[in-house]
């Protein structure tokens, strides 16, 4: 028997705490979005990571999205975050990192599967992130019926690197 599950898009918004995804069909169908958590958030930094990424590994597993989508950062802070000084930022970009090099992994030893990295200002285009949850919750009612479960906007995030994603092939394919 053949399987005919749909392609799914899996979006990513990582950090060195917390990893926010969003699965989407190539429809632009929700399949499921939530955040994954290290052991414990007290562990240190590496620790954290590390515990993170056997998850994320065991959630390619179960998905099998055909595109894997990781936000990447510039690795520029304005002022308006963290009073402009980095803090955190080497970390974080450990934890993107982890993230990505997990995603890369994964698709390249399962050649049915795409991965790229887009950078946050890409995709975000400079919306604020309540107006991308809020915008993120009318689209998708599963998500929106689970809305205050994601004050830092990180499920939300995965699910519009996803929706972005595919809004932007088929622009470029023509399809819109």
């Amino acid at each position: 028997m053949i399987d005919h599950k749909p392609s799914i898009i899996l979006g990513l918004d990582p950090s060195s705490t917390v990893i926010g995804y969003g699965a989407l069909t190539a429809g632009g169908q929700f399949v499921e979005g939530a955040i994954i958590l290290p052991d414990s958030r007290g562990d240190g930094s590496f620790d954290r990571i590390i515990a993170m990424h056997g998850e994320l590994v065991r959630l390619f597993e179960r998905l099998r999205p055909s595109i894997l989508l990781v936000e990447w950062t510039r690795g520029k802070v304005n002022t308006n975050r963290h009073g402009g000084l980095g803090a955190g930022l080497a970390v974080y970009g450990c934890g993107v990192g982890a993230a990505a090099l997990a995603a890369w992994q994964w698709s390249q030893g399962h050649p049915e599967c795409r991965m790229a990295a887009v950078c946050e200002n890409d995709w975000t285009r400079g919306v604020p992130k309540k107006d991308r949850q809020l915008a993120i919750a009318a689209a998708h009612p599963e998500y929106g019926a689970h809305l205050g479960e994601d004050g830092g906007g990180d499920i939300a995030d995965g699910i519009g690197l996803a929706a972005w994603w595919i809004q932007e092939q088929k622009v470029e394919k023509g399809l819109f």
